[in-house]
Order: C-alpha cells, then structure tokens, then sequence
C-alpha cells in the first residue's frame, strides 16, 4: 500500500475496502481455527468462534456505514433527498443483519452440539432456525446493507475518475470479496445465496453501466460478477 499518493485519487476508499477483506480473511480464519472451539465461559454457553463472528459482523456493519459515510461526503452536491431513503436502508439492513447473526451463531453451536444426531422436536426448531430462518434474515440484511452501499455512489457519485493504481486496488480487493462469495456459495449448502449473489451482480453491473466511472460499482461488479461466475463453473463441472 506505499504507493504514491499523487497515482491515487481514492486513497481513503482503498483504505475501508482493505480493512473490508481484511474482515473476511478473519472470518475465514475463525471459521476454521481449531483454537476458536474453545469454550468461553466456564458454563459452555458458547464457544470462541460464535463470540469472534457476531464481532466480526459488528466490524462489517460498522464498515459498511464508513464507507456509505466517505461516498456522500465525497461526492459532488446531487440528489441530496436520497440521504433519508440511505438512512432508512441502512438502520434495516443493519438491523436484520445483526438479527441474523444473534439467531444463527446461538442455534448453530446447540445444533452442532446437541441435535447431531437426533431430532426431537426442540431440535427441529433449533435446525429450522440454524439453516433456514437466520440465513433468509441475513440474505435480507446483507442485501439491504450492500444496496445501501451501492446506491450511496450512484445518488452521490464522485467527480474524480480512478486512476491505473486505484482500479488495481479495486480489483484486488473486490477479488477477495470474489474468492469469499465462492467459497460459501459454491462449496457449501447454498440455499437462496446464489440468487443474491446474482441479483446483486446484476444490480451492480446496471448501476455500473449508467456511471461506469464509480470506483465503488466497479468494486461491486467484479467482486459479485467473479463470485457468481466462479460459482456456476465449480457447480457445473
């Protein structure tokens, strides 16, 4: 990152997007550590890795918010009526994100712990909640929260172009977000995950068309367009 400034027009933007991979090279880390199955309590009432994602959850939310912030402080003055909508967005999408974790990290650990191998009513509402109500609440957050971001640089789009180093950072840090949507869509039970990657590729690429010079929306667009189509060739070969 000891590039010159002067070949950067968007440094502070490369900044959150790093700290943004930085975030999922961690999580990646903490879902396979075997240090983090630890208990934390004497009491066992969770172990590391729930704690270390709702933590990590909070860092996304909060960089989520950073970079919607840095977007419109950025911008030319345009369309400031959106702020309340970007608002309004955000407060839900962060809301439901952070439901979704509070219900899935919980009947994750008692469904990996308790109901393996059983299915005793309790655990049906346990497994319901693990595998199908927390992920259709987070797809929900996490869609709200992304549209947030993207919507933030096409109501307020930025008057400085990016340069050659600023679409090299971008491409290398929306390859990360790329290798992440991969890993948990095409090697792992997908559910309703592809269509959202797919939708919000789509979305990004159409915001993408009408201001191709948005260093944010390409971001979007190689990070969900790389995870979508690396997801359907693993999937069809």
């Amino acid at each position: 990152m000891n590039l010159p400034r002067r070949r950067l027009a968007h440094g502070r933007l490369h900044l959150l997007l790093t700290l943004d991979s930085l975030v999922v090279v961690l999580i990646s880390v903490n879902r396979k550590a075997d240090r983090t199955l630890a208990f934390v309590a004497d009491n066992q009432f969770l172990r590391w890795v729930e704690i270390n994602n709702m933590v990590l959850g909070l860092g996304t939310v909060l960089l989520y918010y950073l970079v919607t912030a840095h977007l419109v402080r950025d911008a030319r003055p345009r369309r400031r009526g959106g702020l309340l909508a970007l608002g309004a967005l955000f407060t839900a999408g962060a809301y439901l994100y952070a439901l979704s974790f509070g219900d899935h990290e919980v009947t994750n650990y008692l469904h990996g712990r308790f109901c393996s191998e059983s299915l005793p009513p309790v655990c049906r509402v346990v497994a319901f909640n693990d595998d199908v109500f927390s992920d259709a609440v987070f797809l929900a957050g996490f869609t709200l929260l992304n549209t947030t971001v993207m919507l933030a640089q096409f109501l307020f789009p930025t008057d400085r172009a990016p340069r050659a180093w600023d679409n090299v950072l971008i491409t290398v840090n929306a390859l990360f977000i790329g290798a992440g949507i991969t890993a948990n869509v095409a090697f792992e039970k997908a559910g309703f995950d592809p269509f959202v990657v797919g939708a919000t590729a789509l979305f990004a690429l159409v915001l993408l068309w009408f201001s191709p010079r948005q260093p944010v929306l390409r971001y979007y667009g190689v990070a969900y367009g790389v995870g979508l189509l690396a997801t359907v060739v693993i999937k069809t070969v």
